[in-house]
């Protein structure tokens, strides 16, 4: 513009600037996918054996991972001389994404009957009988 300015030999200002885009649409915090998922049947794989888990929540994925720090998780990974804080997202797999409570319910019983998880150990819960 000052090149301008200098042709014209009048000071030209500009009115109006607009935002770059990048400005507008400025990248956010980059999450892993995990943490983002909420109300989701999800299985558990051990990295030392075969040994899995399936699970629900619905609440976000990675809240329930760290509650199973002090679950059968936990404990598993103490047998194994790990320390609770082994766990690792990337030992977490999401089967199937819900809309409610009861379709994560439903899907855990199936992908349990499915599946035979060796670390599911309620036996006596009523998703167990159903099967039975």
């Amino acid at each position: 513009m000052q090149n301008l300015s200098a042709k014209i030999g009048v000071q030209i200002k500009p009115v109006f600037q607009s935002k770059k885009i990048s400005q507008v649409l400025a990248p956010k915090e980059k999450k892993p996918p995990i943490v983002n998922n909420q109300c989701v049947v999800y299985k558990f794989q051990c990295d030392l054996c075969d040994t899995d888990y399936v699970g629900y929540t619905t609440r976000h994925l990675h809240q329930r991972i760290g509650e199973h720090k002090h679950s059968a998780i936990g404990r598993h990974l103490e047998d194994y001389g790990l320390s609770k804080s082994d766990l690792k997202d990337k030992q977490f797999s999401i089967l199937r994404k819900c809309r409610t409570k009861f379709d994560c319910l439903i899907f855990e019983m199936l992908f349990i009957k499915e599946l035979k998880p060796g670390l599911n150990t309620q036996m006596d819960s009523i998703r167990a009988k159903l099967f039975t």
